[in-house]
């Protein structure tokens, strides 16, 4: 199930003059995710594109697609899909369609807690929506559970996540669920009011479907304003079982308000 970026955009019709203005909180282009939500009543989205290489020259495509919804201060609601894909592996037939759909909740219970970090917690659930044949899939349920710390120290951001999943297995991999912990350190440095550039280095454990991967991503991001910021960089893979590298370039925009704040 992908989310349809027409059904997106219909939240700008609901913007009302007399609202406050809206200021994003951009969760791309990172692997980590910020402890702090989404203002409320707002809609935001994050979309891209982006392109992987692999280390046998396979290729994959996709269009990540995250849409939050501010339902209260410090929660918000997420719904996320891998959008459309292409999977191109070499040798064989190249696959492409949706991915799966995620919908989560993100509640950010602390500020400025422990080392003056905010604290936040993230449950989400996959569902196998997408064909599992050729890979757009994973064919059975996902769960994870995500521990966010973030804290500004100047012109600096510093997001620190903790990821706990429990990966579904199809019937033909013995069924059951298997366990996977991941983890990341992202750092953004302001280089005034418009440009920001970030690095960020994470860790996915191997499971009998997926290998293990470590990952080191760099990006630079453009304020084009408070309500919208584009972003671009590269992810090169840094363990045999990541990709090459990964290219990639997309945006955070508020949609308008769904309900008055």
């Amino acid at each position: 199930m992908r989310i349809p970026l027409s059904l997106c955009l219909l939240f700008s019709l609901a913007l009302r003059a007399e609202d406050p203005p809206i200021e994003v909180n951009p969760n791309r282009p990172t692997f980590a995710t910020p402890a702090l939500t989404t203002q409320p009543g707002v809609a935001e989205l994050e979309w891209g594109v982006q392109r992987s290489t692999f280390r046998d020259d396979s290729t994959s495509f996709g269009t990540p697609t995250l849409l939050k919804l501010g339902l209260e201060k410090d929660l918000e609601l997420r719904l996320a899909s891998p959008g459309f894909q292409r999977l191109a592996p070499v040798g064989a037939a190249t696959a492409s369609g949706p991915g799966d759909f995620s919908l989560g909740a993100q509640w950010c219970y602390l500020h400025e807690g422990l080392f003056g970090m905010d604290h936040a917690v993230q449950l989400a659930h996959t569902f196998p929506t997408a064909p599992s044949a050729g890979g757009l899939g994973n064919g059975a349920p996902v769960d994870t559970l995500t521990l966010l710390f973030s804290r500004d120290a100047g012109p600096y951001h510093i997001d620190v996540n903790v990821l706990e999943s429990w990966i579904g297995l199809r019937p033909d991999l013995g069924g059951g669920r298997a366990p996977q912990t991941a983890g990341t350190v992202s750092i953004s440095r302001s280089l005034g009011d418009t440009w920001s550039v970030s690095g960020e280095l994470y860790a996915i454990q191997a499971t009998p479907v997926s290998a293990h991967l470590v990952d080191n991503l760099w990006a630079v991001a453009c304020k084009v304003s408070k309500r919208l910021v584009l972003d671009a960089g590269v992810d090169l893979g840094l363990s045999h079982g990541a990709p090459r590298y990964t290219v990639f370039a997309g945006l955070t925009v508020g949609l308008g308000y769904f309900r008055k704040p």
